[in-house]
């Protein structure tokens, strides 16, 4: 994601203006991206063909991460990419997840610390606390 203004941290694709397998030159708009503050054209930074494209439509992307891969005649983008792309979607949920399952598992915990000790009679019907001292 490309950086168009200097307070942007983050963008949306809002419309792609080529497709995978195209020619492009340098130049040439390739996408609108929406910034913090408009909706920017955004053009080919050299020639070649649009071999890839990671982001779709109305995606959230931080700036400096990968959209889009343009190769040189008869380059493909490196599969590495777009595995590590797929795994990191993948994993996202999960870690999400198990976020969730961890903090369901502390908050029991945290209700049993917060409970007083019962109170237990002595023979000689005096009132006790779980520690053994006399409750007044």
């Amino acid at each position: 994601m490309p950086k168009l203004s200097d307070t942007m941290t983050e963008g949306t694709l809002v419309a792609w203006k080529k497709k995978k397998g195209d020619q492009i030159s340098a130049g040439e708009v390739l996408a609108e991206i929406e910034t913090d503050k408009a909706t920017m054209e955004w053009e080919s930074p050299e020639d070649g063909t649009l071999t890839e494209i990671y982001v779709g439509e109305g995606g959230k992307v931080n700036v400096g991460d990968k959209i889009a891969f343009i190769g040189g005649e008869g380059e493909e983008a490196p599969k590495e990419e777009e595995e590590k792309a797929e795994e990191q979607k993948e994993e996202k949920p999960e870690a999400e997840e198990k976020k969730e399952k961890e903090e369901e598992k502390a908050k029991p915990k945290k209700e049993e610390e917060k409970k007083e000790p019962e109170t237990k009679r002595t023979k000689t019907g005096e009132a006790e606390n779980g520690n053994g001292r006399r409750k007044s």
